[in-house]
């Protein structure tokens, strides 16, 4: 049997190193995140661009409670893959959600149209040239209805 070696290493390991790539991408709308902080100021607080941030590594993490991001709050690699100066309460997204969302739905559109321009995807083309495509189907019962092409659906009925 192969001896198994377990070692301290001198770096923490992070179940969430995909924050890398969001961070990236972060990154690359910085001109919209300046605009965010002139639109949303606010003296004495955390800045527009901040709350965002943070806002967006709850989104992308499925957690849409603003409570969530007291979890981050020692979380150095949390501030740095995102560009986090200042990590805002759990009580300040919920207040400038309230207060100022509408303010925040301008910028949408420009943050994906931005996006979009600048990262086109790479679907990969088939050596065939063929474009590969995932479609989810579902067999709906439509006995006794008369078409052109209907017929045994894989759960025993005419679809």
């Amino acid at each position: 049997m192969r001896q198994i070696i377990v070692k301290q290493l001198d770096y923490d390991f992070t179940p969430v190193a995909g924050m890398n790539l969001v961070g990236h991408y972060l990154a690359s709308i910085k001109p919209i995140f300046n605009k965010i902080d002139a639109v949303l100021f606010v003296k004495g607080c955390v800045a527009g661009a901040e709350f965002v941030r943070s806002y967006v590594r709850l989104l992308v993490q499925a957690r849409s409670d603003f409570d969530a991001i007291k979890g981050y709050r020692g979380d150095t690699f949390n501030k740095t893959s995102l560009g986090i100066c200042v990590l805002p309460s759990n009580s300040t997204p919920r207040q400038r959600m309230d207060a100022r969302a509408p303010d925040l739905f301008d910028f949408s559109a420009q943050i994906i149209e931005l996006l979009l321009a600048s990262h086109r995807p790479d679907f990969g083309v088939l050596l065939c040239d063929w474009l590969p495509s995932d479609v989810d189907t579902f067999a709906l019962d439509n006995g006794g209805i008369i078409k052109e092409i209907v017929g045994r659906a894989y759960a025993s009925v005419d679809g």
